[in-house]
C-alpha cells in the first residue's frame, strides 16, 4: 500500500496553485514518519513552480528517495511537467522517481535559455559555486540591477553556497534555482518585475552550526533564536572576519525593494519584509533553506 503524502496548495489568493516552500509542509511533516514504503507525491493541484517550491520538491525527493523503496510524481496537464523538465528537474530525478508524466515527449523541445533563469543545480563542493553564482550576476545585470547591488547580493550568496557545501552531510549536498519573472510572483501586487533565487541544502543547518561557536550558546536555545541570530550582522560560526552578516545585507536590498529574505533550518523560520521581521514554528526541514524576493517597479528599472 502506498502512502500519499498531502501538500498544502492554496486554491484563493495571489499565490493560489502555486508550488512554494510552504506548500511542502505537510508532505516534510509526515516525511519523517516514512519507513521504506512506497510513497506518492501529488502535485495534481499545482499550476505554477516557483524556484523556492522548486528546490524544496528536489530536498524532498532526496529525502524519500534515500527512505523510500518507490517514490511517485503525480502531475497534471502539460505546463508543469514542461517547467520541470525545462529547469532540468527530471535529469536529476528522472531514474530516481516515477511520474505519470511524458517525459521523453518533453526532452524533443527545441529550448533556449533566455537569460532570466538558472536550472535547477545540484552541488556538492566549493568549486562549483563561481559557475552559479556568474549564472545569477547575469540574470541580475539583465533586470537593470546596478553593480554594487549585484555584488552586494551575489557575495552573499555565494557565502551561502559556500556554507552549504561546507556543513553538508547529506549525499545530495545542495540544490539551487534562480528565475525572472516580468511580472510579481509573490504578493499581491500586480505591476513590476521579480527575481525569485532559492538555495536548500541538506546539511546540519543553522542550529547546531552556529552552536559549535561558544560565543553563540545564548542564541541557540531554539531553531527560531538561531536563524534570528544568523540574520544579524557579522554572525558565521566560524567568527572569521569577513565572514557573516552579508545574509543581513541582502535582506535590507530585499526589503527596500518590497521583497523579502526567508530563512530556514529545523524546526524554524523566520522572514525579513520592509517593515517587519516574522518568525514562526514550521514542520521539521533537514537542512538550511534560503529564499530571496526581488521585486522591481517599472519606475525602479528604468531609473537604475
Amino acid at each position: 500500500m502506498k502512502t500519499q503524502l498531502e501538500l498544502n496548495i492554496r486554491s484563493r489568493g495571489a499565490m493560489s496553485g502555486v508550488l512554494t516552500m510552504g506548500s511542502l509542509d505537510p508532505a516534510f511533516a509526515a516525511a519523517s514518519g516514512v519507513d521504506g514504503e512506497p510513497v506518492v507525491v501529488d502535485l495534481r493541484t499545482v499550476e505554477f513552480v516557483e524556484p523556492a517550491g522548486l528546490c524544496a520538491l528536489a530536498a524532498l525527493l532526496e529525502y524519500l528517495c534515500a527512505r523510500c523503496e518507490v517514490v511517485d510524481l503525480a502531475l497534471a496537464g502539460r505546463d508543469v511537467p514542461a517547467y520541470l523538465e525545462r529547469m532540468n528537474f527530471f535529469r536529476s530525478f528522472g531514474d530516481r522517481v516515477r511520474t505519470n508524466a511524458d517525459v521523453a515527449s518533453l526532452e524533443e523541445r527545441r529550448r533556449h535559455n533566455p537569460g532570466t533563469l538558472q536550472e535547477l543545480i545540484n552541488f556538492h563542493a566549493e568549486e562549483e559555486i563561481p559557475g552559479i553564482i556568474e549564472r545569477i550576476s547575469e540574470i541580475l545585470e539583465n533586470q537593470g540591477y546596478r553593480l554594487r547591488e549585484r555584488v552586494a547580493i551575489c557575495s552573499t550568496l555565494s557565502e551561502v553556497c559556500a556554507n552549504a557545501a561546507e556543513h553538508g552531510v547529506s549525499s545530495f549536498g545542495a540544490y539551487a534555482a534562480v528565475q525572472a519573472y516580468h511580472h510579481i510572483v509573490s504578493g499581491s501586487r500586480r505591476r513590476g518585475e521579480e527575481v525569485l533565487i532559492a538555495i536548500a541544502d541538506g546539511g546540519v543547518g543553522v542550529r547546531e552550526t552556529l552552536a559549535r561557536n561558544p560565543e553563540y550558546a545564548e542564541h541557540t536555545t531554539t531553531d527560531n533564536d538561531a536563524l534570528r541570530h544568523a540574520l544579524e550582522m557579522g554572525v558565521s560560526a566560524t567568527g572569521e572576519i569577513g565572514r557573516g552578516g552579508g545574509l543581513a545585507l541582502v535582506a535590507g536590498i530585499a526589503a527596500r525593494a518590497g521583497g523579502s529574505l526567508s530563512l530556514r533550518s529545523g524546526s524554524g523560520r523566520v522572514t525579513v519584509y520592509e517593515n517587519r521581521k516574522n518568525s514562526r514554528n514550521v514542520p521539521e526541514f533537514p537542512g538550511t533553506f534560503v529564499r530571496v524576493s526581488l521585486p522591481r517597479t517599472p519606475q525602479e528599472r528604468s531609473s537604475g
